[in-house]
């Protein structure tokens, strides 16, 4: 599991200041950027070799508490399952008082970036999405 900390700002919410339901992807996603770079397997670092992509080719979200403005999140980052060129995540948010306030997963495809085939994810991206692995 990867923990990612931060805190609602007024950008992430909408005039009822309650998160728009989209930006809790935007979150998910600032997770795992920063558990890649954490890895070594940084976003940039794949884009500037260009032999693959990793899109989201679902993604789901449920909220169960309100999150506002200032609000301090702890997001835990785990992977769910992973096959020879897909893996999904499975990301818990969580308020200062510990509670489950929304769930996100997305599913990925590893994809050659010549002609957008899934191709095997490489072994050192596999093995840095294992430690994610709750046992």
């Amino acid at each position: 599991m990867y923990i990612y900390k931060t805190k609602i700002k007024l950008y992430h919410t909408d005039a009822a200041n309650l998160i728009f339901y989209s930006n809790l992807f935007n979150l998910a996603y600032e997770c795992y950027e920063e558990f890649l770079e954490n890895s070594d397997f940084s976003v940039l670092k794949i884009i500037n070799e260009g032999k693959i992509l990793m899109p989201v080719v679902h993604a789901e979200a449920d909220y169960i508490k309100p999150m506002r403005l200032g609000d301090k999140i702890e997001i835990q980052l785990s992977l769910f399952s992973s096959g020879k060129s897909s893996y999904r995540l499975d990301y818990n948010f969580y308020n200062e008082n510990k509670e489950k306030v929304a769930f996100a997963k997305t599913a990925h495809v590893v994809i050659s970036i010549d002609n957008y085939r899934p191709v095997k994810i490489p072994e050192k991206l596999l093995n840095s999405l294992k430690t994610l692995k709750i046992k």
